[in-house]
């Protein structure tokens, strides 16, 4: 298994992962669900978060490619904790987990593109954690029961482990990912985000009927956070576009056909999460200077992809039959937009990159 150097910052920024996405989910359903809001406001809410949390980062990642000195993921702890300590009012509280959960999700993610040494697996690693901070924090803040002093410890411990095990990113360190395809540059681009936007609505569609008690609720995240770090650890030895392109041809008849079975259900998942890295990564290759704004544009499709299910609802006779032109969809624009050519490129080779430099 390949992380490059710098495996403490890894271990550091994939714990606050989880850290972060737990308190702002605790957070969120906390402090709407069991308020006295009503459906809508609740509704309101989260469309609110996913705009600040997902819409933000572009920006943010574009300063921080041109301030690389900046904390911005030590900073970004800090508010979801001044997030959580301003619970009393809700939309204050969102709205400080929201823009802190961007900043260390920048933060975190230059960390893993600059430091992976070309290869997927530190990528993989670090964004699966959020998988499982999503899941849990989701069930601690519906249970209705006041465990504030919970995400408050690992908040804590989360700034410091960052303070102990991080350190500013050189700003001439390039990053070195050789997984784009040699189409041009704006349409690998173009291709590798569509296929982050059609991904994420199709996840949206993904039938669990099965999801009754505790632990059937939380195994979704389980398998969510597996396959993120496995499309990474994989990609790095089989080819990004080889397992991309496998994993999500494979997860179709599990996802579209095992409704009402866990395992086939969760296998599907676990398949359909693998090529998030992959892309993550394909998009990095274009912008080997930028590893801000590369991840902000992920994180601004994935907002594109999720926002209809804000407003889209589908019928069940025509679920299955989307799904899996969506699948397929995401399989072509995967094909097209990688390729299996190895990390460990060299400084001067990335240097070279096609992409532009934009700080």
């Amino acid at each position: 298994m390949r992380m490059g150097g710098h495996s403490k910052s890894l271990i550091a920024y994939t714990f606050a992962h989880f850290c972060v996405d737990f308190t702002c989910f605790y957070i969120l359903f906390h402090g709407f669900r069991n308020g006295r809001d009503s459906l809508e406001s609740l509704a309101i809410g989260f469309l609110s978060y996913n705009a600040i949390a997902f819409g933000l980062q572009p920006i943010i990642g574009f300063l921080c490619d041109a301030n690389p000195r900046i904390p911005v993921g030590i900073f970004g702890v800090g508010l979801v904790l001044a997030g959580l300590l301003a619970l009393s009012f809700p939309w204050l509280a969102l709205v400080l987990c929201a823009f802190g959960n961007a900043c260390f999700h920048i933060g975190g993610r230059i960390d893993s593109l600059r430091f992976a040494n070309g290869n997927m697996t530190r990528s993989g690693i670090f964004v699966s954690t959020g998988a499982l901070g999503v899941a849990f924090g989701t069930m601690a803040g519906k249970s209705g029961i006041t465990t504030s002093w919970l995400p408050f410890l690992l908040m804590t411990a989360s700034i410091v482990l960052l303070l102990l095990f991080t350190r500013e990113t050189d700003p001439v360190l390039p990053c070195t990912f050789d997984t784009a395809s040699d189409l041009p540059f704006a349409f690998v681009i173009a291709l590798a985000l569509a296929s982050v936007v059609i991904r994420a609505f199709a996840g949206g569609l993904i039938p669990m009927a099965w999801r009754t008690g505790a632990f059937l609720l939380l195994l979704p995240g389980i398998c969510a956070c597996a396959g993120k770090a496995l499309g990474g650890i994989l990609g790095d030895r089989f080819g990004a576009k080889n397992v991309g392109m496998a994993a999500l041809l494979l997860s179709i008849p599990f996802l579209a056909f095992g409704n009402h079975s866990v395992f086939l259900s969760v296998t599907g998942i676990l398949l359909f999460n693998m090529t998030m890295p992959i892309m993550l990564c394909v998009v990095a290759s274009g912008f080997p200077r930028n590893p801000g704004l590369a991840f902000g544009l992920t994180t601004l499709s994935l907002l594109c992809g999720t926002i209809p299910a804000f407003f889209l609802l589908m019928p069940r006779s025509v679920v299955l039959t989307v799904l899996i032109a969506l699948d397929l969809l995401s399989a072509g624009s995967t094909y097209l937009s990688t390729k299996n050519s190895k990390g460990e490129r060299s400084n001067e080779k990335a240097q070279q990159q096609q992409g532009p430099h934009f700080v």
